[in-house]
């Protein structure tokens, strides 16, 4: 057992990171960090440090260095808050121990040394930590740059839904002359008074480079809708003919209705990912890591994205067919979704929530 930064213990076990969910006299009961904001199911049971019981499957694939990477950072930060080292000594003396796979899980250098800086002037000069959004005070550090650049946008003010947009003018000027963008919320990295941390990458000079970061209280249409268009106050020219989303509904729905001239395409790592989940949804999760050959059956439906578009439906059709029974739900849920379950009176598919266009890879391939 161990303690995250900010000071809360947290348990380490094959790969997967878990935190108090149920305390007694003799016995601790964890769940899944990602339990949250992924609805990871995974639990295990404790007692004098040792586990005893496993519980439910993660829908996630395991981390084994997870925990070397929280210890590091961990080091870092209280290295930067009692003493005088240079950010550049700290850094390196942090990392010196670690493994290679802990390392590519590590921020780039850059972003641990503002940490560092962070950390330490903020143990310097802090602020009483808020209770809501409305009362948040929003330190200094995070309003510019390290250059005094305005690096706060938009703060929609002390309201309970209160939105915060950050990015640079350079950033903005990049979002309106890009031809693709790529939308991503992340939950696992986002402060505890909000629900996500939205992110709009772009590509530029044949790189992908952040341009805004967004601070979101929920996930609903209305929210991503109010988000865009306060982009679109900053950035008047931003019109997107190209748009990357990661398959979450009310983002799409907001983004068509905003800018119903872009081409949106699904992430294919997301396609994998929300298979991946349904399949942990279903209780599959033990018979897809022991059973190599119903694995297979299940990787079949993710590599449907990479056929012409005309070939997708009849090789789903044959995929059906040879479908072990055990994964049904999964093909059920794949069908509903991405490729239009059957009318009845032989009457074309229904529309799904994400058509093959959206999520087929074929063309972007070749």
């Amino acid at each position: 057992m161990m303690e995250t930064i900010k000071g809360k213990p947290i348990f380490e076990h094959q790969g997967y990171l878990y935190i108090i969910n149920k305390e007694s006299s003799n016995k601790i009961i964890w769940c899944c960090r990602n339990y949250r904001h992924g609805q990871c199911r995974g639990r295990l049971h404790t007692m004098n440090g040792q586990v005893i019981q496993t519980v439910g499957d993660h829908n996630h694939e395991p981390v084994h260095s997870a925990g070397q990477v929280i210890a590091a950072r961990i080091k870092m930060n209280n290295t930067a808050k009692q003493t005088g080292h240079t950010t550049h000594d700290i850094v390196a003396d942090g990392v010196s121990k670690l493994s290679d796979r802990a390392i590519t899980s590590l921020p780039n250098l850059q972003n641990l040394k503002r940490t560092v800086q962070r950390i330490r002037q903020k143990h310097q000069n802090s602020l009483p930590l808020p209770t809501d959004r409305n009362s948040l005070v929003i330190d200094p550090l995070f309003i510019r740059t390290p250059r005094n650049r305005t690096f706060l946008q938009f703060d929609s003010g002390p309201i309970d839904q209160r939105m915060l947009i950050f990015s640079t003018k350079k950033q903005l000027h990049m979002l309106e002359n890009t031809n693709y963008i790529y939308l991503d919320g992340a939950f696992s990295v986002v402060p505890e008074l909000y629900f996500q941390l939205y992110t709009i990458h772009v590509t530029y000079l044949k790189h992908i480079l952040p341009a805004v970061y967004v601070l979101l209280p929920g996930k609903k249409q209305r929210l991503y809708k109010e988000m865009l268009q306060e982009i679109k106050n900053l950035a008047p020219n931003f019109d997107p003919p190209n748009v990357m989303i990661d398959f979450e509904y009310a983002s799409m729905k907001a983004i068509r209705n905003l800018f119903p001239t872009s081409h949106l395409y699904g992430c294919f790592f997301h396609l994998c990912q929300n298979i991946y989940r349904s399949v942990t949804r279903f209780g599959l999760k033990t018979l897809y890591d022991e059973n190599e050959s119903f694995a297979q059956q299940i990787r079949r439906l993710p590599a449907l994205a990479f056929l012409p578009i005309t070939n997708v439906i009849p090789t789903f059709d044959e995929i059906k067919a040879q479908f072990p029974v055990e994964g049904e739900p999964v093909l059920t849920y794949f069908e509903e979704n991405y490729i239009g379950v059957k009318s009845r009176l032989s009457r074309p598919r229904k529309i799904p929530k994400f058509d093959i266009p959206l999520w087929n890879v074929n063309t972007n391939t070749l």
